[in-house]
């Protein structure tokens, strides 16, 4: 709790100068890059992993039985929703579960996820097996954060004021601690997500248009709900924390001394969306394309470690006003404590 009679002092980090310093520590150490660009690559060149023969006869199932339920005029919307699942399907491959959140190697391709490439649609693969699915999609996320894991602790590293060793036990201990915290906030997501999807999809039957708004309040509710976590990981990677404890930290830090966090967070997002579109401009089946995932890598790398910036310098900026508050709850303490000591 901050005393109401504490005024924060200092300066906390202001929003584009921390974004020049983490594109210029990115220009400076350029083969921090080399992790998102050997990503897409793969994903764009590499082999495939299609489920549609799996998954096609649950959506025509899913489908069949939301017609016979859904009221006549919105017939016409569960068809157009059947067509983009079907497009899903065929777009969708499962080796970019090696993208993994919170902690993990950016990635363009992931996103788009095409099929054809510029060497054609030779490797492209279907998985039959539920028991292979769910084995291949456990080892790809545990790929997927390691390399994450390595990525953001080269960017913490070279972020720092000091230099940093790097050591195999530091590796494997932030290693362990990205995958506790994608199981808390994993299972934060859920408790949170279900009950809301089934009250959702009540009042989307009762009316789509009231269904319709309430999706967009929902949405937004949980981005209000998660932005406190935004720093989340770089407590592992800065602070040497554990999961948990890391989380409280952001929540703390950004609750409480950084409000302007979220207008950090949308420019970072609008710079990455924005140059997202013209990276995405050519064909995948284009070469063009390796210049949309260089571009990608220089910008979206930068961005992170300007986060990392931007965190290390409103922790610094915590923990003096949190000792100050501590000096003056102390010596009102003292004076209250003198004051009682005279009116005895």
């Amino acid at each position: 709790m901050k005393n109401p009679n504490f005024s924060l002092s200092g300066t906390p980090p202001k929003l584009f100068p921390t974004l020049l310093k983490g594109f210029n520590t990115i220009a400076n150490h350029w083969y921090l890059i080399l992790f998102p660009i050997f990503l897409d690559v793969f994903l764009w060149l590499g082999p495939k992993i299609r489920l549609k023969t799996l998954l096609t006869p649950v959506v025509d199932l899913m489908s069949s039985n939301m017609t016979k339920i859904t009221p006549p005029e919105m017939i016409e919307t569960v068809k157009a929703s059947q067509s983009i699942w079907d497009q899903l399907l065929n777009q969708f491959n499962l080796i970019t579960t090696l993208r993994t959140f919170p902690v993990g190697v950016p990635s363009i391709i992931a996103r788009q996820s095409p099929i054809l490439s510029p060497l054609g649609e030779k490797w492209v693969f279907e998985m039959t097996s539920t028991r292979w699915v769910f084995t291949a999609i456990g080892l790809l996320l545990l790929i997927g954060f390691l390399l994450g894991s390595l990525y953001f602790l080269l960017i913490s590293r070279v972020t720092a004021t000091e230099n940093e060793k790097l050591t195999v036990k530091q590796v494997f201990s932030s290693y362990a601690q990205s995958l506790v915290m994608f199981c808390l906030m994993l299972t934060v997501l859920l408790l949170i997500s279900v009950p809301l999807l089934m009250l959702l999809s009540v009042l989307s039957l009762i009316n789509f248009s009231i269904g319709q708004f309430f999706i967009l309040v929902a949405v937004f509710l949980l981005l209000w709900l998660m932005l406190p976590l935004v720093f989340a990981p770089h407590g592992v990677f800065v602070l040497k924390q554990k999961a948990l404890p890391s989380m409280l930290i952001s929540i703390r830090l950004v609750r409480l001394f950084l409000p302007g966090t979220g207008l950090f967070v949308i420019i970072s997002l609008l710079i990455n969306e924005g140059m997202n579109m013209l990276w995405t401009l050519p064909e995948p089946t284009s070469w063009l394309t390796l210049v949309g995932i260089g571009g990608h890598s220089f910008i979206i790398t930068g961005i992170l470690a300007a986060s990392f910036v931007y965190y290390r310098e409103g922790l610094h900026w915590m923990q003096e006003n949190l000792q100050r508050m501590a000096e003056s709850a102390r010596k009102q303490q003292e004076e209250n404590g003198g004051t009682s000591l005279e009116q005895q």
